[in-house]
């Protein structure tokens, strides 16, 4: 039996449930490039350069570990620049017996994926994406009856579900929400750590033309650009917060200063988003910094609330 798994480009996770049970042999992954994608709203110029980027270095990692892929870039005369476009295209190259697909992040992506199985005559398994820690069902659940939904509340259910920062039933230090200590004014004269970026490499510079040469209508400008694009350099980035930002993130995450863009905040969300990073290790390497007193609890306690 052979599987067509697409991938999307919010999904760059080798853990990600669409290839739980990959057959290398005989299975391939369908990755695409997106014209509509790009365009249903303008992103910012950066954005599509970071998303694409990461997309083919995620392409090149899966190949180097022996699966086979089926890339197609967005500058491909045959590209039709819609996802049920090129998953027909796919079929149409080569026979699978199933499509499978994990949940995607939009509503819309979603109710167009409820039509292929009948569209394209294919039997089509939609997963859910696990790498949530609360899953859709889970959520409908602890929300059912309940006069409001308040945030606080389902952290509350989390932190029990998980155990992170927990002793037993009672949350570490006593309190839920450390936020009233998160709220300090930056003192006169305070250092701030410089924050960590990447040299665009032989991919990235080829993205970056090609989002110059379809997108310059697009709001932003590529000339700062300096985010990772690959697993490892999310790891970096992640290391990078754990160790040099984290500490101060607590005291000072609600402060701002003219012309400090960053402070001690993480810039780890885009990685987080297209899944470079996964929350659970996220979470767990600031717990970490916390045992091994590295790091306070009212900042690991306001990191992870917002993880």
């Amino acid at each position: 039996m052979s599987t067509l798994r697409l991938i999307l480009g919010d999904q760059l996770s080798t853990s990600i449930a669409t290839l739980s049970d990959i057959d290398k042999q005989a299975d391939r992954v369908l990755m695409v490039e997106l014209s509509e994608e790009a365009t249903y709203v303008r992103h910012h110029q950066q954005k599509l350069v970071l998303v694409l980027s990461a997309m083919r270095h995620f392409a090149a990692a899966l190949k180097k570990d022996g699966v086979q892929v089926d890339y197609v870039r967005m500058d491909s005369k045959d590209n039709t620049g819609s996802f049920s476009g090129e998953v027909k295209r796919a079929l149409q190259r080569r026979h699978h017996d199933q499509l499978v697909v994990t949940e995607p992040g939009e509503w819309r992506v979603r109710k167009m994926m409820q039509t292929w199985q009948k569209d394209l005559d294919i039997p089509v398994e939609i997963r859910d994406d696990d790498r949530f820690l609360c899953s859709l069902a889970e959520f409908a659940q602890w929300a059912k009856n309940r006069k409001s939904l308040r945030m606080e509340y389902f952290y509350r259910t989390m932190r029990r579900k998980t155990g992170w920062l927990m002793e037993g039933d009672k949350p570490v230090g006593g309190e839920w929400n450390y936020d009233r200590q998160n709220r300090k004014s930056l003192p006169r004269g305070m250092t701030y750590p410089g924050r960590l970026r990447f040299e665009a490499d032989e991919i990235t510079q080829d993205v970056m033309q090609l989002v110059k040469t379809r997108f310059d209508h697009h709001f932003g400008d590529l000339e700062s650009f300096g985010w990772g694009t690959s697993r490892a350099d999310a790891q970096q980035a992640l290391t990078h917060f754990i160790e040099d930002c984290l500490p101060g993130f607590g005291d000072y995450q609600d402060a701002m200063k003219s012309g400090e863009d960053f402070l001690f905040h993480a810039l780890i969300s885009p990685y987080l988003n297209i899944g470079l990073l996964d929350p659970r290790e996220v979470c767990k390497a600031a717990l970490k910094a916390f045992e091994d007193e590295r790091a306070p609890l009212a900042a690991v306690e306001g990191f992870v609330r917002q993880v």
